[in-house]
């Protein structure tokens, strides 16, 4: 708890320092009191940082002074903002400046006014906070600091991301057996419960999955951590609920292996002790099950308590986008600034810990192995980060902020009443004069705007997600406009038609904006829109150029375009951008983009493929060389965009994801050799030459994931030859232009995935050389399969044996993804290839 109060002072600390340095803008008693503030605070945080190093446990004491401490930052933090946002501006610094602003701006002076008192008060509750530390004797308690090591090096990834994928391919053999014993026949199943029956009164067996992970963990915590994860697995393994105790054997591995108090061991040694204890008391599996959690738990941040606690705020969801949660966090304040990131990177770093350590779990994996949306908290671990939130605020029910968020997402999925229970029910009103009547026809949206307006005037409501709602009238976003924190708000897949930049221009503290997927919004609004402390403008949906209606996403072997809103006029003054996705632009408003030097995806739709945009597109790419590190290039219409050549040497060039929709060139710009960084690259609709575009994609030395989308090139038959590509990972083949790819000796000795989606009838031989990958895992087929075709072409499974160098083959359905089967195979002179024979794949519908 210490360190989230820490971290609220922290921000207010910052912001203090800011205000008070400009004194010629302090008037009346407000710099010495915010003075003040400001010293007590700084005690205070001293204090906290000593309590946030200690190994001993925080007594209730200590605890409820912390969290009256964490409440008066935020109060402070408030009031020091409105300050700087509303009244500073406009300050002088003598009578006369006064009486000015006082006629000019009188609205302004009163708010000053009320300003002054409010931190007049807060003032006062600072002291007696100060006062009631030394009255009740809150003292750091005694205990040796905890040094954590340092940062894991860029190298260590992969040997993580290893060790994470041989425990859950661990847990899932295991419970493959498991299933295998369920379906057995039913004298086989006696004897099998007979046997599970005894085996539950002996001592359990580790399984050898488990052994092999204890034999990597780091030497410093080995020995105890062996003792630890066998003694919680001897004592959970008879627990009828064999998954939860997997998933806790899964977190306390994942935390010993990730162990941050190198050459430090108390915490786990807390943890063997209470281990022993529960030995002698006969605890359950259940109470050992939620000891080693606390355990996981005490090891992770600050900021990442933080925010696996607002996780707690998604319980109305089925899925979370990992891209909006990060974003959520960092509108929330809960990510700390790191040395030479952006809160966005740090956040993306917070989310991948927690994905290792077990907290959150996948929902939705892209086909290059990036993590794209969480689960939401469910079961015992929901249980657990709910309790730790609620002990943390001393209230029993969730903290305000996170039960709010609650409230918000409940009245937004609340169903919209049809015109003719409307209807009806107004008849009813009417006709029986019952206000409850009336009041059952009350739109979702009309609650939500009661709700905004009935917030405390002192609570900073951060983050506003609307996603999916409809109904949005313009007096429903002339309410949100009033909530001037707003610093996420999400209109995605809304039906709202205006946002008025008389309203919007209240969102001064704004960083990020969602209207993706949004077919209603006035194109002129958006242009009009200015907003000073933007960073993420997310717009754009696709649309089905046969059907005219929406499509969910680009993968797919249809003719797709982006319908989207036209970039702001201002938008060169909007020098916080980061992102800027999927916005049309013109060569005279790309000039303001490369004023944009902090900008790290740009996602541009191109109408008109003329020179002098390509050349202000080039002339963007080569003065944001540093910062960019995400490109997307839609053009809509037909034409060539030759950005072949930049004009100027870019010998910076950091950009690490480059996405082409449409013609450029016969081939690949030459300059995209010169981005040492770039691991991603997605071609759609470029018609390049294969054989030359492929020569130039192997000089790409860091490519680690290829995307071969419809049309991408003219060539029906690829032949990846040999000393090419020697950090490719993925190759995603989607579309019906290729129909066969080679592979040669030594081609791509790091490939572990092929993903291909085929859509219309195919048979023949797709794929050769199987055996000259060395590193391939697995091959995915998506398509629209006869299934009774499919499974009589596979014939009967046989597992190759176990010396044997294999690969799974994966067939899903390619309309939702879902599995039909899976096949291992052999690498070897005899099976180099892969087929689909005819009547496999049928015509899509």
């Amino acid at each position: 708890m210490a360190d989230q109060t820490q971290g609220a002072i922290d921000a207010l600390l910052g912001l203090l320092t800011r205000a008070i340095g400009d004194e010629a803008r302090l008037v009346g008693g407000l710099p010495g009191n915010m003075q003040f503030i400001k010293d007590e605070m700084d005690s205070m945080n001293g204090f906290l940082m000593h309590l946030t190093k200690t190994e001993s446990e925080h007594d209730d004491q200590i605890r409820a002074w912390m969290k009256q401490v964490r409440e008066i930052a935020y109060l402070a933090e408030d009031c020091v903002e409105r300050y700087v946002r509303d009244i500073a501006p406009h300050d002088g610094g003598g009578i006369l400046d006064t009486l000015v602003f006082l006629v000019c701006h009188p609205n302004k002076y009163w708010l000053r006014h009320r300003l002054a008192k409010q931190i007049l008060e807060l003032k006062a509750r600072v002291n007696d906070v100060g006062e009631r530390r030394n009255r009740y004797g809150v003292k750091v308690p005694p205990g040796s600091e905890l040094k954590k090591a340092e940062d894991r090096a860029a190298a260590e990834e992969e040997k993580r991301d290893a060790f994470r994928r041989a425990l859950e391919q661990g847990i899932a053999e295991c419970s493959r057996q498991a299933q295998a014993q369920q379906d057995q026949a039913p004298g086989v199943m006696i004897y099998s419960s007979i046997r599970t029956a005894v085996r539950r009164l002996l001592p359990a067996a580790v399984p050898s999955f488990i052994t092999k992970a204890i034999a990597q963990l780091p030497a410093h915590v080995r020995s105890h951590g062996a003792a630890v994860v066998r003694g919680t697995w001897k004592k959970c393994s008879s627990a009828a609920n064999d998954e939860a105790t997997f998933r806790c054997i899964e977190m306390l591995l994942c935390a010993l292996y990730a162990y941050p108090f190198k050459g430090n061991n108390l915490e786990l040694k807390r943890l063997s002790r209470k281990l022993s204890q529960e030995d002698e008391e006969a605890a359950g599996a259940d109470e050992i099950k939620k000891q080693a959690m606390i355990f996981c738990y005490s090891l992770l941040s600050t900021n990442q308590k933080s925010c696996l606690q607002y996780l707690t705020a998604f319980q109305e969801e089925t899925a979370i986008s990992r891209t909006s949660l990060v974003r959520r966090w960092v509108a929330e304040g809960l990510v700390s600034n790191e040395p030479g990131r952006t809160l966005q990177e740090a956040g993306e770093r917070y989310f991948s810990e927690l994905l290792f350590r077990g907290f959150i779990r996948r929902a939705r994996i892209g086909d290059a192995g990036t993590v794209k949306s969480c689960e939401p908290l469910s079961g015992p671990i929901c249980e657990f980060i709910s309790s730790i939130a609620k002990a943390d605020n001393f209230v029993v029910e969730l903290p305000v902020h996170l039960d709010r968020q609650l409230q918000i997402r409940r009245i937004v999925k609340q169903p919209r009443p049809t015109h003719q229970a409307a209807a009806a029910d107004y008849y009813r009103c009417w006709s029986c004069c019952r206000k409850q009547d009336a009041e059952a026809v009350v739109d979702p949206m009309d609650d939500l705007a009661k709700f905004l307006t009935k917030l405390p005037a002192l609570y900073r409501l951060n983050v506003l997600d609307l996603g999916g709602c409809k109904g949005l009238k313009p007096s429903h976003i002339a309410t949100i406009c009033t909530v001037v924190w707003l610093k996420y708000l999400c209109l995605r897949k809304t039906d709202v038609r205006r946002l008025p930049p008389r309203h919007m221009g209240k969102l001064k503290l704004l960083e990020t904006l969602d209207i993706r997927e949004t077919p209603r919004i006035h194109p002129r609004d958006v242009r009009r829109m200015y907003l000073q402390s933007l960073k993420h403008l997310l717009a754009g949906r696709y649309v089905n150029k046969l059907t005219g209606e929406d499509a969910p996403t680009a993968r797919t072997a249809a003719d797709v375009l982006v319908v989207t809103v036209k970039i702001p006029a201002r938008i060169a003054a909007m020098r916080n951008m980061e992102t800027l996705s999927h916005v049309q632009v013109s060569d005279e408003l790309l000039g303001g983009v490369a004023k944009l030097h902090r900008l790290k995806k740009l996602g541009v739709v191109i109408h008109q493929a003329n020179n002098p945009t390509a050349q202000q597109l080039l002339a963007v790419v080569c003065k944001l060389a540093g910062s960019l590190r995400s490109l997307s290039i839609w053009i809509t219409q037909a034409g060539f965009l030759d950005i072949s050549v930049l004009q100027e040497a870019t010998p910076s060039l950091i950009l690490e994801n480059l996405d082409i929709n449409g013609r450029i060139s016969s081939s690949l710009p030459s300059w995209v050799e010169m981005a040492g960084k770039l691991a991603n690259i997605s071609l759609r609709d470029t018609e390049m030459n294969g054989g030359e575009t492929l020569r130039r994609l192997a000089n790409v030395q860091s490519l680690r994931c290829l995307k071969l989308r419809r049309r991408s090139f003219i060539e029906q038959a690829l032949i990846f030859r040999d000393v090419h590509f020697r950090a490719l990972r993925f190759l995603i083949i989607d579309g019906d232009t290729i129909t066969s790819v080679a592979f040669v000796a030594d081609a791509a000795p790091k490939l572990e995935k092929i993903v291909w989606a085929i859509s219309k009838v195919h048979s023949g031989e797709l794929i050769s050389g199987i055996d000259k990958l060395p590193k391939l895992e697995e091959i995915e087929i998506r398509g629209n399969f006869n299934v009774n075709s499919l499974l009589q072409a596979i014939g009967p499974r046989t597992e190759p044996p176990a010396s044997a160098i294999r690969y799974r083959c994966r067939y899903v359905y390619l309309s939702d993804f879902n599995e039909i089967t899976v096949v291992s195979k052999t690498k070897s002179d005899a099976a180099t290839t892969l087929s689909l024979p005819a009547g496999v794949i049928n015509q899509q519908q």
